[in-house]
């Protein structure tokens, strides 16, 4: 693993600024260049960012797994990992059901089983394409001829697959399945260390094999207010078992219930007076101190910026200042 942080482009950039940033990051000595799934189609922006690079691994952390088939995800994985010589790398998490239900129309049960056999039906697709022939068959997806087109690939670059979670029963599977884990910003040293390894861990038992490496984003920002604005929006049911593991259930109930009550600013006032401190972020002006922090607990360190509340022009400046920062490292 690389001890130089990658970075994670602005979610909102276009294909143009992906390219021009993603050079640029390539120049000031980034391990890798990320694309989320947030604004943008996370492919396309991959392609972008590798077409003008020529050394840094790029990947998707993470794109949305059921917003796609997995025919489709396979068929742009395996594109994206030809068109750069083997430098993509395939990022995927679920999302949680009402983000999935309210951005694209689609409920998913038992997430952690169903990206499982997601997982495995992408690989069998790159499979299918690297010999001519094949077929999937699993729990939840079924796939007889992803060879549409008749040929085979030999010699393609392999595709190292990450799976993202916050859970531990995701994170288990992560450990089972994945060449590596993608932890969410909104984590802590704690509960990396004393929830999501041992959850690796124990799917990784499950297969036999060593727990794959830990990636962890860093969200850098100029003041801890944009910071707490932005971990806001973290702050859901779903993902509250962070806090409640990390000594923080007091402040959980707080800033859910004024979530709740549409009280955004109070809650990131909680956020950022008692939370923030514990929670995958950076003030700028501390970035060297903040991933001196992190590496002691996360394999792969990326940085990335504030989405929410940052128009895409500060987002795109503010990410040059992070470039500026990573290259006095």
């Amino acid at each position: 693993m690389s001890a130089r942080p990658g970075v994670g482009l602005p979610g909102s950039v276009t294909m143009r600024e992906a390219e021009q940033l993603a050079a640029e990051s390539e120049n000031a000595g980034a391990s890798g260049v990320w694309v989320s799934d947030v604004r943008r189609e996370p492919y396309l922006l991959s392609a972008a960012a590798l077409r003008v690079t020529t050394r840094v691994m790029v990947g998707t952390d993470v794109a949305v797994a059921f917003s796609r088939s997995p025919a489709a995800t396979a068929q742009a994985a395996w594109d994206l990992a030809g068109y750069g010589n083997g430098r993509f790398v395939l990022g995927l998490g679920s999302q949680v059901g009402p983000t999935l239900l309210s951005r694209f129309g689609l409920e998913a049960d038992r997430p952690a089983a169903r990206l499982r056999d997601y997982v495995l039906a992408v690989r069998s697709c790159c499979d299918a394409y690297r010999k001519g022939h094949g077929r999937y068959e699993g729990e939840f997806y079924a796939i007889r001829q992803p060879v549409f087109s008749p040929g085979s690939d030999e010699g393609w670059p392999a595709i190292p697959i990450y799976v993202a979670g916050v859970n531990p029963l995701m994170t288990a599977v992560a450990g089972e399945i994945a060449d590596g884990f993608a932890a969410h910003t909104f984590c802590t040293p704690s509960y990396l260390d004393r929830i999501i390894r041992p959850a690796l861990a124990r799917g990784a038992a499950r297969a036999q094999r060593d727990a794959p490496p830990v990636l962890i984003p860093l969200v850098v920002g100029r003041d801890r207010a944009s910071l707490a604005l932005q971990m806001t929006t973290y702050t859901v049911p779903a993902y509250r078992r962070v806090l409640d593991e990390s000594g923080l259930r007091e402040e959980a109930d707080a800033i859910l219930a004024a979530l709740a009550d549409r009280r955004r600013t109070e809650a990131a006032r909680i956020v950022e007076e008692r939370c923030l401190d514990q929670l995958g972020v950076a003030v700028l002006d501390e970035l060297g101190e903040r991933v001196r922090l992190w590496r002691a607990h996360a394999d792969v360190i990326g940085l990335t910026v504030p989405w929410y509340g940052l128009d895409r022009t500060a987002q795109v400046a503010l990410f040059r200042d992070v470039l500026r920062a990573l290259e006095r490292m």
